[in-house]
């Protein structure tokens, strides 16, 4: 029912609003009718100079059609009155209502997300960012391979070394049996005549 209640206001404020600016439009082309008389009036009565009582007869419609007119002019002026203030409390009545919504939202947020939870989950965070840098940089170093110092790697290299020497003199100590030149030279003049044919 409160709904209801509170939805009908709402109608309420833009219907008098509305019905406000219809009367503002009838008044509107009311003064506009007025001023045309006005003008016709004042026509008429320049024409009619000569006769000082049929001028003066228009001059009188004059000053109270303009009478007229200023009274429309006055009550429209408090209608746009009405009506503006009409506007404002409706955006008023808006305002409210979102600031009502905003601090609706915000509870349930607070209440979701309480200092506590926030400051749990900032912690953990820390706590992963940590680890993630500390497997980082077990990963990443080299030096520090448990078991194994750089006298033992330098030991190591000079085996290889060593092993190296030892293959490269043995090879170096292999005869090979030698060709002799001039099979060589044979073959490639047989080479050179095949190529030429």
């Amino acid at each position: 029912m409160g709904n209801l209640f509170a939805r009908s206001k709402a109608v309420q404020i833009i219907e008098s609003i509305q019905s406000l600016h219809n009367v503002e439009q009838t008044l509107q082309a009311l003064i506009d009718k007025y001023q045309k008389q006005i003008n016709e009036q004042k026509s008429m009565a320049k024409q009619k100079m000569k006769s000082k009582s049929e001028s003066l007869r228009h001059v009188k419609r004059i000053l109270l059609i303009r009478r007229y007119q200023q009274q429309l002019e006055n009550r429209m002026l408090s209608l746009l009155n009405k009506r503006y203030t009409l506007e404002s409390l409706n955006v008023t009545k808006m305002h409210l209502n979102a600031i009502k919504q905003t601090s609706t939202t915000f509870k349930h947020f607070l209440k979701a997300n309480d200092i506590d939870k926030v400051v749990d989950m900032q912690e953990t965070l820390t706590e992963m960012i940590t680890d993630a840098c500390d497997i980082n940089e077990v990963i990443s170093s080299t030096d520090s391979i448990e078991g194994i110092d750089e006298a033992d790697i330098e030991n190591e290299y000079l085996k290889m070394v060593e092993e190296i020497r030892d293959v490269s003199q043995v090879e170096s100590q292999i005869v090979f049996p030698s060709v002799p030149s001039q099979q060589i030279e044979s073959k490639e003049n047989e080479q050179l005549l095949v190529n030429s044919y």
